[in-house]
C-alpha cells in the first residue's frame, strides 16, 4: 500500500475483511514501533509521509470483554468514594471544583454506560431484572433534570442514594462475573 491519505481507509477495510469470522477484534496499531490504541486514522494521516511499517494488534473478543469488565470494576471502585464526597459538596453548595468533578462523573457515566452495554451484550445475565444499562440511563436522566433545575440538594441526594449504591452493586456484580468467568484466564 502506498503512503497516501486514501490508503488509510483501504487499510481499515482490509483489516476488517481479514478479521471477519475469526473471533478476534482489532485493538491497536503499532506504527514504526509505537503502539496506538485510539484515533488511528488521525495518527496515520498526520504521519502518512513518514510511516515505514504498520502492525495490527489483535485481541480475542473474550479477552477484550474481560479487560472491559476489569476496567469497569476498577473505575467503580475508585468512583464510589468520590461520588460520596461529591454528594456532600452539593449539600453544602457546590464550588467550581465540585462542578468540575461532576463533569468528570458525567463523562465516567457515559463511558460506564457504553462499557456495561458491551458487557451485557456479551453476558446477558449481568442483571436479570431491567439491565444495568437501562438503570444507568435512568440515573443519568435524573441527574440531568436536577442539573437543569439547579437543585443542588437533589443532586446530592441522587449522588448519595442513587449513584453510589448503584456503583457499589454493579462493581460487586462485575467482580463476581470476573471471578466466575473462564475468560479471566485469557487476561494472562
Amino acid at each position: 500500500m502506498a503512503n497516501h491519505p486514501s490508503s488509510i481507509e483501504e487499510l481499515f477495510t482490509k483489516i476488517e475483511e481479514q478479521l471477519n469470522g475469526t473471533g478476534k477484534v482489532f485493538s491497536s496499531l503499532i506504527v514504526d514501533g509505537v503502539e496506538i490504541e485510539t484515533d488511528f486514522a488521525l495518527y496515520l494521516s498526520q504521519r502518512i509521509d513518514e510511516i515505514q511499517e504498520i502492525e495490527v494488534g489483535l485481541k480475542s473478543f473474550r479477552r477484550l470483554m474481560a479487560e472491559t469488565m476489569q476496567s469497569a470494576a476498577d473505575y467503580l471502585e475508585r468512583a464510589c468514594p468520590e461520588v460520596e464526597k461529591l454528594s456532600v459538596e452539593f449539600y453544602r453548595g457546590p464550588a467550581n471544583e465540585s462542578w468540575s468533578k461532576f463533569e468528570q462523573l458525567l463523562q465516567g457515566l457515559k463511558w460506564l454506560f457504553e462499557a456495561v452495554a458491551a458487557i451485557e451484550s456479551y453476558h446477558p445475565g449481568l442483571q436479570s431484572s431491567s439491565g444495568w444499562g437501562v438503570e444507568l440511563q435512568e440515573k443519568i436522566k435524573l441527574l440531568q433534570e436536577a442539573l437543569e433545575n439547579t437543585d443542588h440538594v437533589l443532586l446530592g441526594d441522587l449522588l448519595q442514594y442513587e449513584i453510589s449504591p448503584s456503583f457499589s452493586a454493579l462493581e460487586k456484580e462485575i467482580r463476581e462475573l470476573l471471578k466466575n468467568e473462564v475468560c479471566t484466564d485469557d487476561l494472562n
